[in-house]
Order: C-alpha cells, then sequence, then structure tokens
C-alpha cells in the first residue's frame, strides 16, 4: 500500500488515536463480541495493538478497516470503554485521507458516498456498474445477471410505479410509518409481499414519501437526510443502525408483526416445518432472534438454532459479492445443510449474498427473506372442527 508512514500530519492523527486506547489491556471481548471476527484477518483487539504499537504501515494496509460493518457489537463488549468502532471508523477516515486501499469494500464505500452526495437512493444497477469500472466483478455472475435483468425488467413493465399504488390504497390515518430504504424499492415482488404481510397481520403500512438512503452504505460520510418526530417501521437492519444514529427511533418491521400477532391471537402459517434464522451483524442479535423464534411458535415450526454467532455473522455486506462469501455465510450454510432446513432472514441483502454464497458451492440450501417464509394464517389455513375462538 502506497502510504507515507514519516508524514507528519498522518502520524499526529494515529498517534493521538492510540493514546485514546491506552487503557486497553488486550482482553480479546470485542472481538469475541464481533460477528466478522471469523473473516477479518487481524480483528478489532489486534488492530488497537497494532495501533498501540505505533505500527502505521500494518494498521493503514488493513482490509480489516473496511470490513468492519460497523455493528459496535465490540464497543457494547469492552470492559474498558475504548470504543473499537469508533475507533475503527476514524481509522478508516485516515486512511482514505492518506492511503489507497483497493479492497472491494473500500471501493464500496467510496461508490455509495458518491451517490448518496447527489442522490437519495443508492441505485444497484448503478452501483455494479461502477464497481465492475473499478475492477470489482462479482464472484457469482449468475446471480448478479439475475439481478440486472430482475432490475430492468422491472423498470421497463414499470411495476415499481404499479407496486406502490397498491401499498398507498391504505388510508395514510389507518396506516403505520414505514421506512422502506434502498433495497426493498428495488424488489418488487418482496416489497409486494411485506406489504402484504403487513396488510394481513392488522399492520398496514404507509412508506415515508421521498424517503432517502438511511446513509449506512457510505459508512457514515454521508448522514441521512430523513426527518421523523415519530417513530417509524423499517425492513432493513441497516437502516435501522443509519436512522437511530440521526436520532430517528425505529421498530424493525418483522418484530411488529410478530407482536401484533400476539395481541390479536393470530396465528402464522409457514412454508416448511422448520427454518434456520439469520438476522445479519446489523441487527440486535438477541432481540431479532427472539422475534423470529416467536413467528416459529405462532406458525408452530422449529426454529434451528446453534450458538448465537453462527446467526448474526457477517454476510459480507456491500464487498460480499465482489470478495466472496464470509467464513461467517459459509457456517450457516454448512449448518443448514446439516439440519435440512432453509434460511430465513430478516434483511434483503443479505437473503442475496446468501443466495450467492449457496450457488457458488453448490448446496441445496434455500435462503427466504422473512415474508416469503412467514403469512399469516386465513380461515382456509385453520385445521377441520378448529374455531378461532
Amino acid at each position: 500500500m502506497a502510504v507515507a508512514v514519516d508524514d507528519e500530519a498522518l502520524l499526529t492523527e494515529f498517534y493521538a488515536l492510540a493514546d485514546r486506547c491506552r487503557q486497553c489491556f488486550q482482553c480479546g471481548q470485542c472481538t469475541s463480541g464481533c460477528p466478522s471476527a471469523r473473516s477479518l484477518e487481524e480483528g478489532p483487539r489486534r488492530l488497537i495493538r497494532l495501533l498501540l504499537s505505533y505500527d502505521v504501515e500494518a494498521v493503514m494496509s488493513s482490509d480489516d478497516l473496511w470490513r468492519c460493518s460497523e455493528c459496535g457489537k465490540c464497543t457494547d463488549a469492552c470492559p474498558m470503554e475504548v470504543e473499537p468502532a469508533k475507533i475503527i471508523a476514524e481509522l478508516r477516515a485516515l486512511e482514505s485521507k492518506y492511503g489507497a486501499q483497493t479492497c472491494p469494500e473500500r471501493h464500496a464505500a467510496d461508490v455509495a458516498t458518491r451517490r448518496l452526495e447527489k442522490h437519495d437512493r443508492i441505485d444497484n444497477l448503478a452501483f455494479g456498474v461502477t464497481m465492475a469500472s473499478k475492477g470489482h466483478l462479482p464472484k457469482d455472475v449468475l446471480g448478479a445477471a439475475g439481478a440486472v435483468a430482475k432490475i430492468v425488467g422491472q423498470s421497463f413493465a414499470g411495476k415499481q410505479a404499479a407496486c406502490a399504488a397498491e401499498a398507498g390504497r391504505t388510508p395514510a390515518s389507518a396506516a403505520h410509518a414505514f421506512y422502506a430504504g434502498c433495497s426493498l424499492p428495488q424488489d418488487n415482488a418482496a416489497r409486494k409481499l411485506t406489504h402484504e404481510a403487513a396488510a394481513t397481520l392488522g399492520l398496514p403500512l404507509a412508506e415515508a414519501s421521498g424517503a432517502p438512503c438511511c446513509g449506512h452504505p457510505s459508512r457514515g460520510a454521508v448522514p441521512t437526510r430523513f426527518a421523523s418526530d415519530e417513530p417509524v417501521l423499517t425492513a432493513c437492519p441497516a437502516c435501522d443502525a443509519g436512522l437511530r444514529e440521526a436520532g430517528i427511533v425505529t421498530t424493525p418491521l418483522w418484530e411488529a408483526l410478530v407482536d401484533q400477532a400476539e395481541r390479536d391471537d393470530r396465528t402464522l402459517v409457514a412454508a416448511g416445518d422448520a427454518f434456520v434464522p439469520y438476522v445479519g451483524c446489523l441487527g440486535e442479535r438477541d432481540t431479532a432472534l427472539a422475534a423470529l423464534e416467536q413467528a416459529a411458535a405462532l406458525a408452530g415450526i422449529r426454529m434451528e438454532r446453534a450458538y448465537p454467532s453462527l446467526h448474526a455473522a457477517c454476510c459480507g455486506a456491500l464487498g460480499g459479492m465482489y470478495r466472496g462469501e464470509s467464513e461467517g455465510a459459509r457456517r450457516l450454510l454448512d449448518f443448514a445443510v446439516e439440519k435440512q432446513a432453509p434460511v430465513v432472514t430478516t434483511c434483503l441483502l443479505c437473503r442475496d449474498n446468501l443466495r450467492s454464497a449457496a450457488r457458488r458451492r453448490h448446496l441445496p440450501v434455500q435462503i427466504h427473506f422473512w415474508p416469503e417464509f412467514f403469512r399469516a394464517a386465513g380461515p382456509a389455513d385453520t385445521p377441520e372442527g378448529a374455531t378461532d375462538d
């Protein structure tokens, strides 16, 4: 990596960050809590150690700076209040200023930042074209071609407008504020299923008009321009993270749906008799897993779960399609094969990355977005002789 390790300005800022970590005694709790740890070369503990050792070149050349998903679990776990997540974010800023990283995660963040400086949302097709121009091609060529075909087909067919009109039929006074984010509006099938699942469970959604990207793909360089004094429902863990940083109260839709079903004494129907849960690195792991377990109970099926971090490891995020599957994704899919059960996730990006990983490894595992697997039980699903009261 081309970095001037004797640059006085760089060293001054680097040493200042090191001074803020002096109380670190290398207990390793940060790495133990990191959902991405199995896919990192150093991990947060070693990055802090290299920082304390003044090893400027090793820190500035580490891909780990950009493979950090900013979930904050390392900071939550630190007993010495070092705030590793914040330190890594500031090291990324230093690397952007003085370094020349070439990893796909760095370029993905740069592309997202430039896009969000001029536009409200990330456009998946434009994003892919720009990444290709920088030499980063998808590992899953078949999956990438399918995604492009779907986006182009939706654009020509004008289905997005039809889907939005369908979603807007619910009177605003009776609907709940919903922040759709970037990914969901670009997948009409998933968007339609999301609205249907919410409506049939008594939680109709009103998409916030003109809601821009939450800003998370830009690694914090471009904050969200969305503002709301009211709580909003979200369908994406990244949106939760980005909006909460802006002080907006959010509730994951999937948690709200199972709570609503329990209050109304409703049941769910599932597309199988068991599933493996996956909540990704940005979800609130314990809460999200508990909500999926609630969904399983409401559907009368099994949730196959091992150690919690298996179900929260990073799928690779924006860099996953270019770097290939993460170690966490590989372990999760192997567990699903062992249990002969599909994976159900609450994140569209996670779904797509896991599908790509399963395709590349030729694994017979189905990956479902939450509303692709669960739906509200109707009269036709009520067992013969049963009643609703």
